[in-house]
């Protein structure tokens, strides 16, 4: 029976307070006035009835101290009963200020339309400084590994090449102190020259690679041209470009991201695309800037490259491209070559 009796009520007070807490103090408070006119009247009429003669006077005071605590009363429970989403608000943010980032504000059966909102508003908003924490962890680690990935290929290269180079100098140096005969001195000179230009070439080369200072002199245009122009010298495959309306420099950080994705995307394809032609096409438009490279290589499927590859490679162009408000696209299928496109904002 008593089940039964709270059941009851919770279906006739719930609706009422689910109502916003304006109406919901306005509500009590009109019922507060009412109970009391009625109550004042009744209780006026039958002190006259009951009796006549006396002075009513005495009536106000009591009125007035009975008005006072049931406003009271009733005022305060309202308040505790309509602003308990706050105090659950407050512990959650207490909670989250400590450091549990998995605290999540729980919506209550009783709390109106507002607070609702305000509780999914919060928890969406927990749940993506969760996600941009775990993003910038992963985003971190990612720099890491590309800068040790790029130390190894820049230690590799020294070690495979100028270290080699260097060696062999050394020996036609020693084999130069022994020499007597002209002819011989003149032929461990001459490969003493090559060596020495091939070593300055290789050491020219990383340099390039790593900062390329045609990129900051000349702009994106002709340091794609002179990335193409190695690709074509390199024997690997036949590469063109094309731009379109690049009539000034774009923004330098626009020029660097746009300039590592087109080195990356050119070394997947002499490495791994197994092309005989590549094309690389930059194109300006009103307000953003595109650079699409193709090949008619033996393509992959996107979705399993994502999940298996590392390092810069796809993932690091995204992010290159993130920091300036840029996104990647990329076409492929096997057998039908692949093509890359990335695309950035740029000022009119």
């Amino acid at each position: 029976m008593n089940a039964q009796i709270k059941r009851t009520l919770e279906s006739i007070l719930s609706p009422l307070l689910r109502i916003r807490l304006i109406y919901k103090i306005l509500l009590a408070n009109s019922a507060l006035v009412a109970i009391g006119a009625i109550g004042g009247t009744v209780a006026t009429v039958w002190h006259v009835l009951a009796f006549p003669n006396d002075l009513h006077y005495e009536l106000i005071p009591i009125f007035g101290a009975v008005g006072l605590t049931l406003s009271f009363l009733i005022n305060y429970g309202v308040l505790r009963v309509a602003l308990r989403p706050l105090d659950r608000l407050q512990a959650t943010v207490n909670r989250v200020r400590d450091g549990d980032l998995t605290a999540r504000l729980v919506p209550g059966r009783q709390d109106d339309d507002r607070f609702t909102l305000l509780t999914e508003t919060f928890n969406q908003m927990l749940t993506a400084q969760t996600e941009a924490n775990q993003e910038l962890r992963t985003f971190s680690q990612r720099i890491l590994e590309a800068q040790e990935d790029e130390r190894q290929r820049v230690a590799r290269e020294l070690h495979d090449q100028s270290a080699q180079t260097l060696t062999m100098m050394l020996v036609r140096l020693h084999l130069l102190e022994k020499s007597s005969e002209p002819e011989q001195v003149r032929l461990h000179s001459k490969e003493l020259r090559k060596l020495t230009a091939q070593a300055l070439e290789d050491v020219r080369r990383i340099a390039l690679e790593l900062r390329p200072k045609i990129l900051e002199d000349l702009g994106l245009s002709e340091a794609l041209a002179w990335q193409v122009d190695e690709i074509n010298a390199s024997g690997a495959l036949q590469a063109t470009i094309k731009t379109i309306g690049i009539d000034r420099r774009l923004p330098k950080d626009i020029e660097l991201a746009f300039y590592r994705v087109g080195q990356e995307a050119l070394t997947n394809i002499t490495r791994h695309a197994g092309a005989a032609t590549a094309r690389v096409t930059l194109h300006r438009h009103a307000a953003t800037v595109s650079l699409v490279i193709e090949d008619d290589g033996r393509g992959f499927d996107p979705a399993r490259l994502q999940t298996e590859h590392r390092g810069l490679g796809l993932s690091g162009m995204r992010e290159r491209l993130a920091l300036v408000g840029g996104t990647l696209k990329i076409d492929s299928r096997p057998q039908q070559g692949t093509r890359v496109t990335a695309t950035a904002p740029v000022g009119g």
